[in-house]
């Protein structure tokens, strides 16, 4: 009985195959798919983003103004370290109920996830 006893083809010891299950809760498929990022060219920054909004979320409610500033310059804002032309305007956007940046100050958007 390898599956806990069950007979052939239950349904009871479904694996979790998403991608949130196995590469950002299984702490061995983060880092492979991480390290995948990375190594990708073409991805490396979406790898360096996210690192980047791990630490945002880990820093000091003081710390997240100038953090979340620093992810918009380096990674939204058109012609930044690591722009990731990839996200949608709608990822990008400012939080609702506030009014859109004025100018082409980039560094005025905070994405919805980075309030």
């Amino acid at each position: 009985a390898q599956n806990g006893g069950l007979p052939p083809g239950s349904d009871h010891l479904e694996e979790d195959t998403s991608f949130r299950w196995q590469c950002v809760e299984q702490p061995i498929g983060k880092l492979l798919f991480q390290r995948f990022l990375e190594g990708t060219p073409g991805l490396a920054a979406a790898g360096a983003l996210w690192a980047e909004l791990e630490a945002y979320e880990r820093c000091e409610e003081e710390e997240r103004s100038g953090a979340a500033a620093a992810i918009r310059d380096r990674f939204f804002t058109p012609g930044g370290a690591q722009h990731c032309s990839f996200l949608s305007p709608a990822a990008t956007a400012p939080p609702t109920g506030e009014p859109p940046p004025t100018g082409t100050n980039m560094a005025a958007r905070v994405p919805t996830w980075l309030t």
